[in-house]
């Protein structure tokens, strides 16, 4: 009986040391993520200003905006994968928005204005990805270790 007692409370230990090191690698995780919101409202201020009919966009705007994307892309890729299997999944699909994206918007077939509505959607299309999808998931491991919200709130920049 004593046995049986000692090994559940060395099983127990175990796991709470466990999920430890996982909470404190989520917790790091998400505080990096929060290091990416400069991107983030770059990328929502270029959404804004290519999806505006009035504003004139030139081949320089172009470069830059998916200068941009590759900068941001570098970054995510920058951060260490993941020890915890779920969280490394979630990273992986953060890094693999981009690639959509940057499809998107490296389309160079037609004119300026064309280009410019192809980095659009590129945009778009990563933006929606990690609102939808990344945060998401990021937001239920918070939930489930009950950090939701706070310093660990995660959400895309309103424009």
């Amino acid at each position: 009986m004593i046995r049986r007692f000692l090994a559940l409370a060395v099983l127990t230990a175990l796991v709470a040391c466990d999920n430890t090191e996982d909470v404190d690698e989520l917790k790091s995780y998400v505080q990096t993520v929060h290091g990416f919101e400069d991107y983030n409202r770059q990328v929502e201020a270029l959404i804004t200003r290519f999806d505006d009919p009035t504003s004139a966009i030139t081949d320089a705007d172009i470069t830059a905006a998916r200068q941009k994307l590759d900068d941001y892309a570098a970054a995510v890729r920058a951060v260490p994968t993941p020890s915890e299997n779920v969280l490394k999944h979630t990273h992986q699909l953060y890094v693999r928005t981009f690639g959509d994206a940057r499809k998107l918007a490296r389309d160079e077939t037609g004119d300026t204005k064309r280009q410019a509505q192809s980095v659009a959607i590129g945009l778009r299309r990563l933006r929606t990805a990690i609102e939808d999808r990344v945060y998401p998931s990021l937001d239920v491991m918070l939930a489930r270790e009950k950090l939701e919200g706070g310093e660990y709130e995660l959400g895309w920049p309103e424009d």
